[in-house]
């Protein structure tokens, strides 16, 4: 009896224990939650507003502490800014160009070590999760560099009398939702979902207060953006990116399945209006070494490199006749660079295995002729718009190779002026053997010329331009040259010109280049641009033009074919105008005779007695 009165005992006292003990725990951990609660708290509020020097204020309904877990929860947190601070330091000149507006409805730290923060003064968080926060910035350009202070505290010494060094070993906010304001070029707010942003490793302590290496003193942040689109302002072109992607710790930025294009089919893009149609679509674009810290502060695009794969850049030259009006010299590759109101300095630009197409539709035929070149590599040096840069080199060069109309390798050298507002260019090149006849997609509705029979052995040509005129030389060797004259028939069609081609092929095209024991003939090129040719159409007519001539279809010899084509119309109208005369005396003729046969016949029956 006794012992089992003591065991019973025993189980009583040890459960009484037990009961206290976790009613003291209890106690212990709702005063510590509601005494550290608070503390957490106003340190993270004294923290921001200290190593923002009193720009950047945070605010929240709530927090809550589960000390066992070491998890802060903090519930309708708002960073704002301080606009009377923003405003002085836009009086001085040290205003940043971005103001933040950052709105979570709850935040969740793990991890966090609140005794360390206690004893320590140290904030050591390994996890922060944002989930669905709502992210606004507002850019408008306060200064184009950084500015210089006497003295100036870094965040670390802003907070270093109340914490000796915050740490967060990751940070991740899931679904952003992004909106963006340039109140510097005046454009709508771009809207972003989809929008995920991962920071590693942050530390502010003294020894990373004045790192390089680390931005935001994170090791790294990445970010990724999925499924953006959006339309021009003009409502005439629309794009999108499938994925885009960056890094500050590899220094690269990502972009894949980029499209660029009309909202419209291409003939109703041209209803009403002088412009050109353009057309992009890119496997992927890649920059190499692009810096973050320059474009978050100052929107400046920085890049050692930028690699375009797989591209198709598709052109189209607006139909409207002898337009005048809009002059598209100003919209030339180094003249759109110089008015663009982003500070570019990218060092090399690549193609690899791009694809160009130029349709162009001629004033005569009504008919689209395209220029293709595919398979194109190559690498475009010194683009920029930077002062500092142009200053030293203010010249881009371009080496590019690739395939004319899909059969012949061509190599071509450009060079752009950077700086003169006369857009001086020139380009050269040379293009292996092609067959004529795949010459035909662009000479007949542009040229009203088909080849019937010949083929170049090679073609050189070297081009000097501006936003006026070009002068050079082309030099093409060829043999057994026919051709077959276009003109349009009451359908819309392209009719052979049979006798004119005749006399074409027999008086004036010259066959071959050499002639048998001659050196080869060398073109002398002046071209004087349309108003409203674009510079792909000034560059191609350019060299259509040396083509011409050095088959012996020179302005000249076209206007006096022309003539010859009146005056061959004009001798047809003439020649019908007399056979009609002909005919219609013939049949005067053919009446006569017939009244004369029925006089005749009743003189006859009057005369017969009754």
């Amino acid at each position: 009896m006794v012992i089992r009165f003591i065991k019973q005992r025993w189980k009583k006292i040890a459960l009484t224990v037990a009961a206290v003990m976790v009613v003291f725990v209890a106690v212990l951990v709702l005063l510590i939650n509601f005494y550290w609660s608070p503390i957490l708290g106003e340190k993270l509020k004294s923290t921001v507003l200290k190593s923002t020097d009193s720009l950047y204020s945070v605010n929240f309904s709530k927090s809550s502490l589960s000390f066992l877990n070491g998890e802060l929860t903090i519930d309708n947190i708002e960073l704002v800014p301080n606009m009377a601070v923003y405003n002085r330091k836009k009086q001085i000149h040290l205003a940043p160009n971005s103001l933040y507006n950052l709105k979570i409805q709850r935040l969740v730290i793990h991890h966090l070590h609140p005794l360390n923060l206690y004893f320590n003064k140290r904030i050591d968080v390994d996890q922060i999760i944002i989930s669905s926060p709502d992210l606004h910035v507002s850019f408008e350009r306060n200064r184009d560099q950084d500015t210089l202070i006497k003295d100036k505290k870094t965040p670390y010494q802003l907070i270093s009398k109340v914490l000796k060094s915050v740490r967060i070993n990751s940070i991740l906010l899931n679904n952003v939702k992004f909106s963006y304001v340039d109140n510097y070029v005046k454009k709508d707010a771009i809207e972003l979902q989809d929008l995920n942003i991962k920071a590693t490793d942050l530390l502010i302590d003294s020894t990373t207060q004045n790192s390089q290496s680390r931005f935001l003193f994170c090791t790294d942040v990445s970010a990724e953006l999925t499924n953006f689109s959006r339309t021009s302002e003009s409502k005439r072109y629309m794009y999108n990116i499938a994925s885009l992607k960056f890094s500050t710790q590899t220094s690269q930025l990502i972009a894949t399945g980029i499209n660029f294009k009309p909202t419209m089919p291409v003939a109703d893009f041209f209803k009403g209006n002088n412009e050109d149609c353009y057309a992009v679509g890119l496997d992927s674009v890649r920059l190499n070494k692009f810096d973050f810290k320059a474009y978050s502060k100052y929107h400046t695009i920085h890049a050692s490199s930028a690699t375009f794969t797989n591209g198709k850049f598709e052109m189209y030259a607006n139909p409207t006749p002898n337009d005048t009006v809009n002059d598209q010299s100003v919209n030339f590759p180094q003249l759109l660079l110089h008015r663009l109101k982003l500070d570019v300095k990218v060092d090399t630009l690549v193609s690899d295995n791009s694809k160009v197409l130029y349709t162009e539709y001629g004033i005569k035929s009504g008919q689209p002729g395209t220029v293709i070149f595919n398979r194109i590599h190559g690498k475009i040096y010194n683009v920029t718009n930077n002062k500092a840069a142009l200053n030293t080199d203010s010249v881009a060069i371009a080496n590019i190779e690739g395939l004319f109309m899909g059969r012949s390798k061509l190599k071509a050298n450009f060079a752009f002026n950077l700086t003169n507002q006369n857009a001086p260019f020139g380009f050269k090149g040379h293009l292996d053997s092609i067959a004529l006849k795949y010459v035909n997609p662009i000479s007949m509705p542009l040229g009203m010329v088909k080849l019937a029979s010949g083929e170049v052995k090679s073609l050189d040509f070297d081009i000097t331009a501006n936003r006026v005129f070009a002068i050079g030389k082309l030099t093409a060797i060829y043999h057994d040259l026919k051709i077959k004259l276009l003109k349009k028939n009451e359908e819309n069609r392209l009719k052979k010109m049979g006798i004119i081609s005749l006399l074409a092929n027999a008086m004036i095209i010259k066959r071959d280049n050499p002639y048998y024991g001659e050196a080869p003939r060398v073109v002398q090129i002046t071209c004087k641009r349309r108003t409203g040719a674009s510079i792909f159409s000034f560059m191609w007519r350019s060299i259509f033009m040396g083509l011409k001539e050095s088959v012996g279809y020179d302005v000249k010899t076209e206007q006096t074919i022309k003539q010859k084509i009146s005056q061959f119309k004009q001798n047809r109208l003439t020649h019908d105008a007399r056979k009609a005369e002909r005919i219609r005396h013939r049949e005067e003729r053919r009446k006569k005779r017939e009244e004369r046969k029925k006089q005749k016949a009743q003189n006859v029956l009057t005369e017969i007695p009754e």
